[in-house]
């Protein structure tokens, strides 16, 4: 397989910098450029001609769908694969018939990501699994598998010294509910999904399993009222913050302070996980 050159679109950086690490064994797979909004990611496109685009829906300036209509009239050579937690139909629907070769939901990205890279570059679409309407015939010998992609992302994980995590609602919660309702969802009706091991060592526990499956409030203490800043912010801005403090418990009852960085999955208009990164500044506080 020939070097692909890919341009990795996404207006959060941690996002790229997760995008990033997931291909960094693979040297075949090259990102030569990154791209934080939509215009940028047009005249990058036209400026270095990548064999891939990975490129977001909901992008300031311009949004995906509008750069992928620009980028295929001046770049028809770049294929471009959609990487977004836009799921609709309507959304999906319009994606696909600019010429895109693929799309894929950020929340399957762990187990998606690299099939659907491999397979767009053999000539071949995929859809993100549960988009049923749109789904088209998957790459089933393109190199990689969910396994792989899998491995791929929790290679990373365990690599990092950041606190990575996945965070799930106990059932899909509807955005437009009331904010106050919101933030109490948020911080009472979740519960950790998945970590790495570094995650789990910032709460005094020994591996990712000791703190996967726990609830938000054995770390958050509910009613603190800095928590419930962080949360509204979090709603405020689209279900996104970038490098906030958050004041919570280890697993002794030691007070810890956290820097985070969070984006949500939005489906459907309901918030069904968030992702996230995050660092141990308690002697810095």
């Amino acid at each position: 397989m020939s070097l692909v050159r890919i341009l990795v679109v996404d207006d959060w950086e941690p996002w790229r910098r997760m995008v990033g690490s997931t291909f960094q064994s693979r040297a075949e797979l090259q990102i030569i450029a990154e791209a934080a909004d939509g215009l940028e990611a047009v005249q990058k496109a036209e400026a270095l001609q990548p064999d891939l685009i990975l490129l977001d829906i909901g992008l300031p300036k311009l949004n995906g769908i509008e750069a992928a209509r620009r980028i295929g009239k001046m770049v028809p050579e770049s294929r471009i694969l959609f990487l977004t937690q836009e799921s609709s139909d309507d959304v999906v629907r319009e994606a696909l018939s600019l010429g895109a070769w693929g799309y894929v939901v950020k929340s399957h990205a762990a187990s998606e990501l690299l099939p659907a890279v491999y397979a767009v570059v053999h000539g071949q679409q995929f859809v993100s699994r549960g988009l049923a309407e749109h789904e088209v015939p998957a790459a089933t010998d393109a190199p990689g598998n969910g396994c792989e992609s899998d491995q791929g992302y929790r290679g990373f994980a365990a690599e990092s010294s950041d606190g990575i995590f996945r965070v799930e609602m106990d059932s899909p919660m509807p955005v437009d509910l009331p904010e106050e309702e919101q933030i109490q969802r948020i911080i009472r009706d979740s519960y950790v999904a998945d970590c790495n091991d570094s995650q789990a060592r910032m709460y005094g526990l020994n591996s990712a399993q000791d703190l996967i499956g726990k609830r938000m409030t054995d770390m958050v203490v509910p009613d603190d009222p800095k928590n419930i800043e962080l949360t509204r912010a979090f709603i405020r801005s689209g279900y996104r913050v970038l490098q906030r403090k958050s004041y919570e418990l280890d697993a002794h009852g030691n007070q810890k302070v956290f820097l985070n960085s969070m984006t949500g999955v939005v489906v459907d208009g309901k918030l069904v996980l968030t992702w996230g990164v995050q660092s141990d500044i308690t002697e810095q506080a």
